[in-house]
């Protein structure tokens, strides 16, 4: 259930950003296969979860730095659920 909703999740954000294109025409945010599995605890105890990877072309106008994508399900690094 977990993996299935990071897939909607990741899904959502790359269809919502479709349109962000660069000089060449080239989608700025696409998928990217999968980080590694990791461990995470939840109430119903550890799952084993392996999260979409995006790849994340946009540049941030303020820093100049680029942005990335990060998810609401499951934030990086993230051991335990809320």
């Amino acid at each position: 259930m977990l993996a299935s909703a990071l897939e909607a999740e990741v899904n959502a954000c790359i269809a919502e950003l479709a349109d962000e294109r660069d000089e060449r025409g080239r989608r700025l945010v696409v998928r990217n296969g999968y980080h590694q599995p990791r461990d995470v605890t939840t109430a119903a105890g550890v799952v084993e979860v392996t999260a979409p990877r995006v790849n994340d072309k946009r540049i941030d106008e303020a820093t100049g730095e680029r942005k990335r994508f990060s998810s609401a399900i499951l934030p990086p690094y993230r051991r335990g659920s809320a």
